[in-house]
């Protein structure tokens, strides 16, 4: 099965999961009047009884909630939001779509811990703080609503954004990596790295376990530093450029990638190469066909957190039905049923001036029209960075398109 395929439907308006968030729409009833389906049972497993007091309503949703977050299982994680849940956090508001998207992407296993602090009965609903740990690098305190009838987030803030800024947490992990080279201890050098790291050099690609064996096979003694020259940061990542000297002959200009929650590099390239027994890149076509391979391994795993890593932090896809952020592309993506057919072909593709690729396909799916849709890749980060649909008329099955 084609991952570009499956991305491209998807985010062309494809409809593949059903989260019944209103009640009429749950299971027949089976056991003495109760609603035979997963979305019942989930919900009332620890649902508070009307003797409970408001503190004890929310305790028993936390519970609840801690056991949704690290199941991972997108159905169960949407029922905790009512339709219209509104998150007003530090970088912006979000929605309920763009909320689930984000915590799929944290990692499996990841440990959740939700402190309660405060609670005001009002009434409907109740207004409750609490100190969540394992959704970033450091505990947040945050605000939220919980409606009583529903047992449903109405609405939440984080009320004091005092954050790293994204310059101190690069320099913070520069003089961490300078320390860590220099004492040549595997298990450091090691931690530096995400499992999925790829360098782009001048003379080739290095993966995690190239960049690990480089390091600790540097001569003793020997003296590094890192210059920051430029930073941007994104929703789960900090870019940076800097000027390496210690590691080569002599120094460079790279950009790398550092994810904020677990603090390892996930992506790097160098920014200036000379050419060095050839003129001309490696052909476009050969290139994307590599990247669609691996990307229809990882979207089959079904990992939110590695689905995560094929997309930009700021990728968006125009599609006939509206425009798709890398969060709501990943939702999709979790929620393809397995077993589904689609085909596609590679109709062309070329390298533009800023070192990516832009590529062309024909995807035919089951039940409609096929249809073209462009994209641009980054070979050095090994991510998209956006797509479109240039061409929506009207077609069989819209529905799906």
């Amino acid at each position: 099965m084609s991952s570009s395929t499956l991305l491209l439907c998807l985010l062309a308006g494809s409809s593949w999961a059903f989260v019944p968030d209103d009640p009429a729409l749950s299971g027949t009833d089976s056991f003495g009047g109760y609603p035979n389906d997963i979305f019942y049972f989930t919900r009332n497993a620890f649902s508070a009884s009307s003797s409970d007091t408001a503190q004890q309503v929310v305790e028993k949703f936390l519970v609840r909630m801690t056991r949704s977050f690290e199941s991972k299982d997108v159905a169960v994680v949407s029922g905790l939001f009512q339709p219209g849940f509104v998150f007003k956090g530090c970088k912006g508001t979000y929605d309920k779509s763009q909320i689930i998207g984000l915590l799929s992407q944290i990692p499996s296993g990841t440990k959740f811990t939700l402190s309660l602090k405060s609670v005001l009965d009002t009434g409907s609903s109740i207004k409750y703080t609490v100190v969540a740990s394992g959704f970033g690098p450091a505990s947040i305190e945050a605000n939220f609503v919980l409606n009583k009838i529903d047992q449903q987030l109405e609405c939440g803030e984080i009320p004091a954004c005092t954050q790293i800024s994204a310059g101190e947490m690069a320099k913070n992990f520069l003089n961490h990596a300078i320390i860590s080279i220099e004492s040549q201890d595997v298990a450091k050098i090691t931690d530096l790295f995400d499992v999925r790291f790829l360098f782009k050099g001048c003379l080739g690609a290095y993966n995690y376990g190239h960049a690990v064996r480089k390091l600790t096979s540097l001569p003793s003694g020997t003296r590094f530093s890192f210059t920051l020259q430029a930073v941007s940061e994104y929703v789960h990542s900090v870019e940076f450029t800097v000027v390496v000297a210690g590691i080569n002959a002599s120094p460079f200009e790279a950009q790398l990638v550092l994810n904020k929650y677990d603090k390892r590099l996930e992506y790097g390239h160098m920014l200036a190469c000379p050419l060095i027994g050839r003129s001309q890149p490696e052909d476009s076509n050969a290139v994307v066909q590599r990247f669609l391979s691996s990307m229809k391994e990882t979207i089959g795993s079904h990992e939110a957190a590695l689905i995560g890593k094929l997309f930009d932090e700021a990728f968006i896809f125009k599609g006939c039905h509206g425009t798709y952020t890398k969060a709501q592309a990943i939702a999709k993506l979790t929620s393809l049923p397995s077993g589904a057919s689609f085909n596609f072909s590679l109709i062309d593709s070329k390298w533009n001036n800023q070192g990516q690729i832009e590529y062309t396909v024909s995807v035919s799916v089951p039940r409609m029209d096929s249809f073209k849709a462009q994209f641009v890749y980054c070979p050095h980060r090994n991510v998209l960075k956006s797509g479109s649909i240039e061409n929506c008329a009207a077609r069989r099955y819209s529905v799906f398109y």
